[in-house]
């Protein structure tokens, strides 16, 4: 956990940054890859080859856990697959597939549609973490409890992605009875939680950030709030972030910190927040300049690049001697 402090409106935020990049294989779909396979696992076939859909660190964490346990995996992506985890699902010795999506399909859907017909055509085990209670379960039970247990947190920033993340911390802050507020980050063409802003839905380019389909755990009693960043300023915050101190981190987990940093600018008290972080810049830095940034509109980048550097002296680390109880 990394914090830091936040000067804004003449008041003294803190916001703590849980870096996932740091778990085994780099990413928070580490803990997903290993709680859905290990509670999926057939005691009386437990070599059994596995398959499931991905965008792409979970796949990568899948691959690295089968190679480790010397299990065949096979893993559907979508061509916006980052090279990074291509690269690493195949040196693991995995099969990666392309799913192409039809007329009408989502990139994710399409993802499920593709294992789906592999797992039935070759009796591959299909996890299918897209639909799996066991997605938000990982986090549930493991990832908002390491957060959130200890109190002392306002609101709680998470990238909506395909929802898992989102629904797990929903249910512990629910079933616990803490008064964190949950904020669900994602940009304005995506849908996992609500309904895409008006003539922005799909077009998305980052992975693992927003959701071109409704989620499957997004139906809650008590709906969360939603936050949206356009993609544009998660890749000015890649630009100006990685010029200062502050952790290197990856694309969505960018876009969380800006969601955070948007919200402490509209509090009227001091603030304790916490962003959970799911992976790091090294799976995206290779690909930055002509994969990315081309796909947004240069104007809006170039604007919220200014703002955002802007911003930079305004957020200072927490140094041990002045740690507060913001829990780890």
């Amino acid at each position: 956990m990394t914090r830091f402090f936040v000067q804004m409106n003449g008041m003294t935020h803190e916001l703590a940054v849980k870096e996932e990049r740091f778990n085994e294989f780099g990413s928070i779909k580490d803990r997903v890859a290993w709680y859905v396979w290990s509670h999926s696992m057939n005691s009386a076939d437990p070599k059994r080859a596995i398959i499931d859909a991905s965008s792409g660190n979970y796949g990568y964490a899948l691959a690295r856990i089968g190679e480790r346990l010397g299990i065949p995996v096979t893993i559907v992506s979508s061509p916006s697959i980052s090279h990074f985890n291509a690269d690493g699902i195949r040196s693991a010795g995995a099969r990666l597939v392309i799913a192409e999506a039809q007329e009408g399909e989502s990139s994710n859907g399409a993802r499920m549609r593709v294992a789906g017909e592999i797992a039935e055509a070759e009796d591959s085990l299909f996890l299918d973490q897209y639909r799996s209670p066991l997605n938000p379960a990982a986090h549930q039970n493991w990832t908002a409890p390491e957060l959130l247990s200890g109190g002392g947190i306002d609101a709680c920033f998470v990238a909506a992605s395909s929802g898992g993340t989102a629904r797990g911390f929903a249910d512990y802050i629910s079933n616990s009875g803490s008064d964190t507020e949950l904020v669900l980050v994602e940009p304005f063409g995506s849908c996992a939680f609500v309904e895409a802003d008006k003539g922005m839905a799909g077009g998305l380019c980052i992975p693992g950030y927003g959701s071109g389909r409704s989620s499957t755990f997004s139906d809650m009693t008590t709906k969360p709030e939603v936050l949206r960043v356009c993609e544009a300023d998660v890749l000015a915050a890649y630009t100006a972030f990685r010029e200062s101190d502050f952790p290197a981190l990856g694309l969505s987990s960018l876009g969380v910190v800006v969601g955070a940093l948007e919200w402490l600018s509209h509090a009227d008290t001091p603030k304790r927040v916490a962003c959970v972080c799911a992976d790091g810049d090294e799976r995206y830095s290779d690909e930055f300049e002509e994969r990315y940034l081309p796909k947004v509109d240069s104007d809006v980048y170039s604007k919220a690049l200014e703002r955002l550097t802007a911003l930079l002296p305004l957020i200072q680390p927490v140094h041990e001697e002045t740690l507060s109880a913001v829990a780890r």
